[in-house]
């Protein structure tokens, strides 16, 4: 009888249009083909999914959906988690009856392994707990991430995320912005330290993206919970396309429902873009929230293309990628494809935190819109320079984070 392994998702991992749904995609499918597992889902599926497994793959054998969650058992939730210190963001995805549910589907899946995705779903690890090993794939460390995101000036204090697209308007600028926002933000920040930790040690093994973050866990819990299994990049999707480049263009890739991608598109534009002195085309692929829209497209040379269908095809006309990340943690997948796509990359040293590569052969790390700005003219300058660095890039992720590589990493697991 072949292993067995329940995938406990927060959303369904497919169309790989969102970094999570991608590493997602490629976790199952690395799971089954090098690790012999037969991968079943339990699914959230996001606001925006289909509830169907119409679309799934063949390396996943069965989706079971988790029930929808209702208004009031969410707000009773949230009443909960004010009184008990609980993430507010477990309290969204928690209830008795997918509590019920998902000991169903273990009694009818006998999992050997269930696999629990990102903080939000973890307590849901007492269900599984004495029937298959527990593991909790943290993806990074949200609370490292929401501090920084407090310390960065003039940005949404927002932790809604794709999530606030099933908010409404007033909801999102009253839960988002400003000070309650920023009252919840802090709340939430103490409230994840403590449940990274206390869920950390009840799980079996606990996975990050980053090697820094997990040696930071692993510190804090004395003893090697932690393991690094890497955001990887599908290099056959991202190639190199030697065809002519649009002239004077390049871009950003993000959804600018996250917070982090909507502060960093604000920098770049205000910051950043008035300071070049050479016409220039700047392209946004990513949903866009009117909000955001609204507000920067008066931008010289600024472009919004919306959620492009093949994101490889769009980026394959830029001559780099223009990506200062203004907060955030673990590995950026945008700065991964843009590598394997054979694009320079320009960015700072969060938005290359843990990748590891060259700085001025491979990559490009700076800090302040006057040396972002300067470099961006260096390239727009210099075909020959980008076709230089993208291609040593590209080589840089081949040998590091191609998928293939990348599977190795659950070895650590004694999967």
């Amino acid at each position: 009888m072949s292993k067995r392994l329940l995938f406990v998702t927060t959303r369904l991992p497919w169309p790989t249009n969102s970094g999570r749904r991608t590493s997602l995609y490629h976790y199952c499918r690395g799971l089954h083909e090098q690790y012999g597992y037969e991968v079943s889902l339990f699914a959230f599926p996001e606001w925006d999914q289909e509830r169907s497994d119409r679309d799934k793959p063949p390396f996943v054998a069965r989706v079971h959906l988790a029930a929808p969650i209702g208004r009031l058992t969410k707000l009773w939730g949230l009443l909960r988690a004010w009184f008990s210190g609980k993430p507010y963001q477990t309290a969204l995805y928690e209830s008795r009856k997918n509590h019920r549910l998902l000991q169903r589907v273990i009694a009818a899946e006998k999992p050997d392994v269930v696999l629990f995705d990102m903080l939000r779903l973890a307590p849901y690890m007492k269900v599984a707990k004495g029937h298959a090993r527990c593991v909790l794939d943290l993806d990074d460390l949200l609370s490292v991430r929401y501090k920084r995101q407090l310390r960065t000036p003039n940005t949404s204090t927002g932790i809604a995320g794709h999530y606030a697209g099933e908010m409404s308007p007033l909801a999102e600028r009253l839960l988002c912005h400003g000070r309650i926002g920023k009252m919840i933000l802090k709340s939430e920040q103490k409230r994840v330290a403590r449940a990274e930790l206390r869920f950390a040690r009840e799980a079996e093994g606990v996975v990050l993206v980053s090697a820094a973050e997990a040696a930071h866990l692993n510190r804090a819990l004395g003893r090697p919970v932690a393991v690094t299994v890497p955001t990887g990049v599908d290099t056959t999707a991202f190639t190199p396309d030697n065809g002519a480049k649009k002239q004077n263009t390049f871009g950003f890739v993000g959804n600018l429902y996250a917070a982090a991608n909507a502060a960093s598109l604000t920098y770049i534009a205000n910051e950043i873009l008035p300071l070049l002195s050479v016409p220039f085309t700047f392209e946004v692929a990513g949903p866009c929230p009117d909000e955001v829209r609204t507000r920067l497209e008066g931008t010289q040379g600024l472009r919004f293309l919306g959620e492009v269908k093949d994101l490889a095809i769009v980026t394959a006309a830029w001559q780099f990628t223009l990506c200062p990340i203004a907060f955030g943690t673990g590995l950026k997948t945008k700065v991964l494809e843009a590598m394997a796509a054979g694009l320079p990359v320009l960015t700072n040293a969060v938005g290359a935190e843990g990748i590891g590569a060259n700085n001025g052969s491979e990559i490009f790390v700076l800090e302040g819109a006057d040396d972002l700005a300067a470099a961006a003219e260096m390239l727009l300058n210099s075909p020959a320079l980008c076709r230089e660095v993208g291609t040593a890039a590209r080589h840089f992720v081949c040998t590091h984070y191609d998928w293939s590589v990348v599977f190795k990493a659950f070895g650590q697991l004694d999967l």
